[in-house]
């Protein structure tokens, strides 16, 4: 044997590494890392609740996912494909997609790297009433009078959006969030191995997650409009809270009750109850979602740039964020998937 032999690894070990170390996946045990070290300088208790998040995804989740995902072969099949024989068709892709086993692991493994990562962003999201106090609310309340010619940007919106149906509409698609930002990340998870915009999705994934929702939540900590009062700020937010709860008597505001949850978590826990309000997570990857449907297909491109608008105007309806919350997340999650782009690219190709 040489001594070339005895000092390389094996090229089956190298392949294995390279499957299980890329990225994204050193970008989530890094963040893990510092999750870590943040819970020692904070003394609590570091714990991801990976397996709760595991358990609903797998018996609550992926299920309506693989049927929103057969509804779209069957649809295409019928139209696009114009099978003949539509069941052994379907029997041909099924027994196909099982065949890959390597984009299977890779795909399940994916999805524990996001279990853990989502476990772990929301554990340092808890830490930011830690490490800081609310002392942004009152100068993002006046930037955003600045950028909006004087007003607050809710007040712009009341014609549009004051009625009791377009609130309730404006938190389905709040609600509806949470469904289509796990589906989608399923999707990306369990793409072929060569899908570049997958892969950048997912490293876009995280950047945007702990650049917007860790570092520039725990620097520029903020509650939001509807704990505006509550903070001894003034009653510059009254008037909109007032109007959802009127607009509640009428037609369901479910934001609501999760609203006063989480005050009564953050009053009676202390600290840990995730309050954030810079950036709007829920807009950042909502615009991030926008741009990976649009590279697979223009029209899905532009049905999440709507949802992404519908997002926009609703956190600021709905009272849980400042139009620059907004205008921020949106702005880092675009950052984010174009670096992730530009990384991922010329390494596909």
């Amino acid at each position: 044997m040489s001594f070339r032999e005895t000092v390389e690894p094996p090229k089956a070990g190298l392949a294995i590494w390279a499957k299980l170390a890329t990225p994204f996946a050193v970008l989530v045990v890094l963040h893990g890392v510092l999750s870590v070290v943040l819970s020692q300088v904070a003394g609590y208790r570091f714990d991801p609740g990976m397996a709760t998040l595991l358990g609903t995804v797998l018996v609550y989740l992926i299920p309506w996912f693989l049927l929103v995902l057969l509804i779209r072969r069957v649809v295409l099949m019928a139209i696009v494909d114009r099978s003949e024989a539509p069941l052994a068709d379907m029997a041909g892709v099924l027994m196909a997609l099982f065949a890959e086993r390597d984009r299977l692991f890779t795909g399940t493994y994916n999805l524990l790297l996001v279990a853990f990562f989502i476990g772990s962003f929301g554990f340092q999201k808890e830490l930011v009433a830690v490490f800081q106090t609310f002392g942004w609310d009152a100068a993002f309340a006046e930037l955003d009078r600045i950028l909006h010619f004087g007003r607050d940007p809710y007040v712009w919106l009341l014609p549009l959006t004051g009625s009791p149906l377009v609130t309730t509409v404006l938190n389905g698609a709040y609600h509806a969030w949470f469904f289509l930002i796990y589906f989608v990340t399923f999707v990306a998870c369990f793409a072929p191995r060569g899908h570049v915009a997958s892969r950048a999705y997912l490293i876009a994934f995280v950047l945007t997650f702990a650049i917007g929702g860790n570092v520039m939540a725990m620097v520029f900590s903020s509650a939001g409009p509807v704990y505006f009062e509550r903070l001894g700020l003034g009653g510059d937010f009254v008037p909109l809270m007032e109007l959802l709860y009127r607009n509640a008597e009428v037609s369901p505001v479910w934001a609501l009750d999760v609203q006063e949850g989480l005050w009564d978590a953050y009053v009676n826990d202390g600290v840990l109850a995730g309050i954030s309000a810079m950036p709007s997570m829920h807009v950042a990857t909502s615009v991030l979602m926008a741009c990976f449907a649009g590279s697979y297909a223009r029209w899905a491109g532009w049905v999440m740039w709507i949802f992404a608008a519908m997002i926009m105007v609703g956190s600021v309806h709905l009272g849980w964020h400042y139009a620059a919350d907004g205008y921020a997340g949106g702005l880092i999650a675009v950052i984010c998937w174009l670096g992730a782009k530009r990384w991922v690219a010329p390494r596909a190709a």
